[in-house]
């Protein structure tokens, strides 16, 4: 774009003209030109190079630059839309939690699934197809986990509930529900509050696995070198360790790319091993780098509310009962 000053106005007039409604290309090129603030003569020249005409092809070239960004979007009848919904945020564990409620109901095939959730999360109304990839990706992993721990069964059309299993998938349910509430706890809380909570489950879950802890603090800044936290222990036989600390509060999945930035910080500053903990999950790549390493390891979700399980930090026992400890949040 020659004029940043011009392709800045067309950009803008662009979101005015779709900001309460639809309009065709055509409509929507007329409707930028008439507002654009020409004069008459301007307007009435309708010469390839005059300026109405510069002018409406910028305005077509903008409208291709902000379709292939999804600022705004166009449906199936060449209509344009302002694209402001942002993606639904998923977690994986509400996913499973409804998936289990459907199939108490009976029998569903996986498109009935995918219908199910998408009108319970409501990603079939959003103009993203994020959200809705990422929920087919959710679903396509949950039911092929259950189907191989036995819980439910695949007759090749239909997912469904052994009923011999009943009742532990319904204990599972309610875990899934409460981990569910205990993450989306943690990430309303923000990044700082995680690193600090972190750091805190850390050293207990360390002590808890016999190593004495001589240090666990944050260490996150604008200037941390991608490095969040430092605990230092010491174990029965005198051996020191420094494992270093990364945190991610988030909902998206953690990318090989940030793990090996990660791994990196922690290799120069010469830690003995390496956490990368995220509120998420992890990308198949990312896991499959952390796999190939021996001194580094992910934290997931699963493995943050076990590890907040295991040391009564965060989620507690009311008699038989795992509820989350509010005092902590």
């Amino acid at each position: 774009m020659k004029n940043i000053n011009e392709y800045r106005k067309i950009y803008n007039g662009i979101l005015t003209a779709l900001e309460d409604k639809s309009l065709s290309r055509r409509e929507l090129i007329d409707e930028v030109i008439e507002n654009y603030g020409l004069t008459e003569d301007e307007l009435g020249d309708d010469s390839t190079n005059g300026k109405a005409g510069i002018i409406r092809s910028m305005t077509g070239v903008t409208i291709n630059h902000m379709l292939s960004k999804a600022v705004i979007r166009k449906d199936q009848s060449g209509m344009y839309y302002k694209n402001s919904d942002k993606p639904v945020a998923l977690r994986i564990e509400r996913c499973e939690e409804e998936i289990l409620h459907l199939l108490y109901e009976g029998g569903k095939t996986k498109s009935q699934i995918k219908d199910a959730l998408a009108d319970i999360f409501k990603t079939n109304e959003t103009p993203s197809i994020r959200d809705d990839n990422t929920l087919f990706t959710f679903i396509g992993q949950i039911l092929k986990r259950l189907t191989e721990e036995k819980l439910i069964q695949f007759d090749g059309s239909v997912y469904s509930i052994l009923p011999k299993r009943a009742a532990e998938i319904k204990s599972r349910e309610e875990i899934q529900s409460l981990k569910a509430d205990f993450l989306t706890m943690i990430h309303s809380k923000g990044g700082e509050f995680f690193e600090h909570y972190f750091m805190n489950l850390l050293a207990k879950y360390l002590v808890r696995c016999g190593k004495i802890v001589t240090e666990s603090r944050r260490v996150g800044g604008s200037d941390d070198g991608g490095i969040d936290g430092i605990a230092k222990t010491v174990d029965s036989l005198g051996f020191r360790e420094t494992i270093m600390v990364q945190t991610k509060n988030r909902i998206d999945l953690s990318t090989e790319t940030e793990i090996r930035g990660f791994y990196g910080a922690v290799c120069a500053a010469q830690g003995s091993r390496g956490i990368f903990a995220t509120t998420s999950d992890f990308h198949p790549t990312a896991k499959k780098f952390l796999d190939s390493i021996d001194n580094c390891v992910g934290v997931n979700g699963d493995k943050l509310f076990s590890m907040a399980t295991d040391a009564s930090y965060g989620i507690k026992r009311e008699g038989k009962k795992l509820v989350i400890d509010l005092d902590i949040f």
